[in-house]
């Protein structure tokens, strides 16, 4: 019985070599895919986390530039604190505008820092090229990752600042990980200088030196204690800039997360399709060895041992396809990791990944379903009856339903004599065989849809500019960013803004950072302050929300002193709906505030929140933080040269550049980086449609052998055959093709929402490229001709005589 067993399996390993191959290349393609993804996901905040626990990264960033705290006092009080590390008080002064080999790369700010005295026990800094010391060398600089990769700036280059009318020439002699400011996208980056660089090349610029100070809690769930504690002490909730620990991390870890989920998902999806095609397969490996299965069932061998070939078979296609899915899937992986998280490799990194005990977890779990599959498939060979076997070559019930179904013009009121031959032939192709044609069409939608949601996602990202405010920027056609406010001069800035025939408007806006409490419809001040409290990013606006381009997603912008519009984030924590009243701390005083609006943002996760400068003044007469200041144009076309005569004349103090400027400089880098999993993710889909197609109408055609040699009998040629049944493929993918595209359009982009709403996006911005998706249909039509016109080969190859014998 073993014998027999092993040579039924053997023959059928060896009888149809070709098709046993592609089923193969299809486990191994949905094997790669899952486990790729499995690693990638697995290392998802791994490679950030082992970094920041390596440098001792802070959890929180104090920025002091607003001169409402003293920072030497906010540090004391916090290095008296048990379960808090602090940063050195760290002095810095903003600048931008940055030459490297005769180029200007815009959108960067740079925090030349001057580098301590002493080793910091908190964000320590790791060095990835050159060799560092207490602190660089006289000329030269440290810049981190971040900076240096995108801008292609290496070890030795040398960069020139203007300040002051002159050129700050600097030399890199290290390049470092800065954790909290070296995320990808980031368009601001530490530089670090010589003390004596900084004292006489920096401190003594107008405006003089910011602080920085950074905080590390032993648990950071009790921060918010902290804070609570820091209020009472200080008389006052912290009233300048501070980044929490999620704005540090959520950028390291975004891109991973986006390629992971969708990997996953479309890896499930591909493994779906492939355990259908084996079970396809089975069933037709069944009926074209029946009468073989009949013989040896008259010979003795038992009903259940007719399923052991068959999972023979297939247990040793699956494994030859696994075992190299998983080491692929190894090195895809460490590709994808490394490029969305390269601004974290060092030398000592070393090329360990981490989730590899996941992998081998799923790639089990990918052959065991296989198995499962065949069991499932395979019973019907449990029911061949040897006398009907060796009678028909099939059952007697199969038989009469393969005659039925040769007969389709009748069954579905199709007249082939009124349709052209070819067409004819392309059509009864696809009728007879359903099972296939029904495999065939799911694929090839889910190929068009797999080849436009990547359309959809490249296109979105790399066309941001279109859809800014919704990505939570506004929408205003120049920005003006003051690097040194002390010598900003704003009276001359907003008379050449006014007298400028150009520019049809303008807005200032600023930036507190406020408090919210879970408590705040509580009637009184006590109870309020005993809540969980938090903090946000509070946007203040002197113009038209309207106007410079901001959107929301409900409700409408503040325009009263008593409105403020929230972030999705705000939102959904404390269960707010426009129309419903809010307390907010600003600059200590708790105001209650009507929500006009919510909007979702990426920058700070949409934990944030906008009011009027109107509003802000009536809590805090002083306020004057003038950050930023959108400039609209007449006609748009006229930005870039608006933006040169600004920049000619306010370049020393402010970096001022289009919109287009401004997020291409960040989001093109995310559209590298998704360029090339999208892509991969998309030809896998194109060879799985291949080899499928290939697969199930080489199967067809063996079904069909004897009605083609007959075709060619009476004088059909192999061509004009082969051209009917590519017809029929090519009619079927263009049906598949069409509810793809919609798919990809409409249902895919919601797996990308399910990841980005915990980044503060709940409604994917989507821009459509109509030339691209066309692309996709008809790459995804190719892909399902060339399949059926490779596999109609035989027909060319093979004489009619032996076509009809067959």
């Amino acid at each position: 019985m073993i014998t027999a067993i092993w040579k039924l399996g053997k023959s059928y390993l060896v009888k149809n070599k070709v098709q046993n191959a592609f089923v193969a290349l299809l486990v191994l393609l949905s094997a790669l895919l899952v486990c790729t993804a499995t690693i990638i996901v697995s290392n998802t905040g791994d490679r950030f986390d082992e970094m920041h626990m390596r440098t001792n990264g802070s959890h929180q960033i104090l920025t002091f530039e607003k001169k409402l705290h003293d920072p030497e006092a906010v540090q004391h009080w916090w290095q008296s604190q048990q379960g808090v590390q602090t940063s050195d008080l760290m002095r810095y002064h903003t600048l931008s505008g940055i030459v490297h080999q005769g180029k200007d790369i815009p959108n960067l700010y740079m925090f030349m820092m001057e580098t301590p005295k002493n080793t910091p026990s908190v964000d320590q800094l790791i060095v990835t090229e050159g060799k560092t010391g207490v602190e660089p060398a006289p000329g030269t600089i440290w810049i981190p990752t971040s900076m240096a990769y995108p801008a292609g700036i290496s070890l030795g280059d040398e960069i020139s600042i203007p300040v002051d009318g002159t050129k700050l020439e600097l030399q890199v002699s290290a390049i470092v990980v800065d954790v909290p400011y070296g995320a990808p996208f980031s368009n601001t980056a530490r530089v670090w200088m010589n003390h004596e660089d900084y004292e006489t090349r920096i401190d003594g610029l107008d405006g003089g030196s910011n602080f920085l100070l950074g905080l590390r809690f032993d648990n950071y769930g009790d921060n918010l204690a902290y804070w609570h504690s820091f209020s009472s002490a200080m008389g006052t909730p912290f009233l300048e800039s501070k980044m929490e620990f999620e704005e540090i991390s959520s950028f390291y870890l975004i891109i991973n997360q986006i390629v992971g989920f969708i990997m996953i998902f479309l890896g499930a999806v591909m493994l779906i399709i492939a355990l259908l095609t084996i079970g396809f397969t089975i069933s037709d490996g069944i009926l074209a060895n029946y009468r073989t299965i009949g013989v040896y069932k008259s010979l003795g061998m038992t009903s259940r041992a007719t399923i052991l070939p068959y999972l023979l078979q297939y247990g040793l296609l699956s494994a030859a396809a696994i075992l190299p899915a998983f080491a692929l899937s190894t090195v895809l992986a460490k590709m994808i990791i490394d490029l969305s998280a390269s601004s974290l490799r060092t030398p000592s990194s070393g090329s360990a990944i981490q989730g590899l005990g996941a992998a081998v977890i799923v790639a089990i779990m990918v052959f065991v379903l296989v198995l499962l599959f065949v069991v499932v498939y395979a019973r019907r060979a449990r029911a061949v009856m040897p006398a009907q076997a060796i009678r028909y070559g099939m059952s007697e019930g199969d038989s009469k339903l393969l005659l039925s179904r040769s007969n389709a013009a009748d069954s579905t009121g199709i007249r082939f004599g009124h349709l052209p031959v070819s067409a004819a032939i392309g059509l009864r192709n696809l009728l007879i065989n359903r099972k296939g044609t029904v495999i065939m069409l799911i694929l090839t939608m889910l190929a068009s849809s797999v080849l436009t949601l990547g359309s959809v996602v490249l296109s979105s990202i790399g066309g941001i500019q279109g859809t800014a405010a919704q990505w939570g920027y506004d929408s205003a056609n120049a920005a003006a960013m003051v690097v040194n406010k002390s010598a900003f001069p704003y009276d001359e800035f907003e008379q050449t803004l006014a007298s400028d025939s150009r520019i049809s408007g303008y807005g200032w806006q600023g930036n507190m950072t406020a408090i919210v409490q879970s408590g705040s419809v509580a009637s009184d001040q006590q109870n309020s302050a005993s809540a969980p409290a938090s903090s946000l990013s509070l946007s203040i606006l002197e113009g038209s929300y309207e106007e410079l381009g901001f959107a929301n997603l409900e409700g409408d912008h503040p325009v009263l002193r008593n409105e403020i519009s929230i972030g999705v984030q705000v939102a959904r924590n404390l269960n707010k709906q426009p129309g419903d009243t809010i307390d907010v701390y600003i600059a200590g005083q708790r105001v209650t505030m009507i929500v006009t609006g919510i909007y979702q943002a990426i920058a700070n996760m949409s934990n944030s929140a906008r009011i009027t400068m109107e509003g802000a003044l009536a809590v805090y007469p002083d306020f004057n933080n003038r950050d930023v200041a959108f400039i609209n144009v007449f006609n748009p076309k006229e930005a870039n040269a608006v933006v040169s005569d600004l920049n000619g004349r306010f370049k020393e103090t402010a970096s001022i550049v289009t919109q287009g400027t401004l997020l291409d400089s960040v989001y093109n880098q995310a559209s590298a980086i998704l360029v090339y999993p999208m892509s991969l993710m998309g030809l896998l889909f194109l060879l799985a449609t291949f080899l499928i197609i290939y697969s199930t109408c080489r199967i067809n055609i063996r079904l069909a052998s004897k009605t083609y040699g007959i075709y060619k009998s009476i004088g059909m040629t192999s061509g004009r055959i082969r051209g009917a049944i590519a017809l029929g493929i090519v009619a079927l993918a263009f049906s598949g093709t069409i509810p793809g595209i919609v798919l990809g359009i409409f249902v895919l982009p919601v797996l990308l929402e399910m990841v980005l709403s915990g980044y503060g996006i709940v409604s994917l911005p989507v821009i459509l490229n109509g030339g691209s998706i066309a692309l996709a249909a008809i790459i995804s039509v190719a892909a399902a001709f060339l399949g059926s016109w490779a596999s109609s080969k035989v027909i060319r190859d093979t004489s009619p005589r032996i076509l009809t014998i067959e």
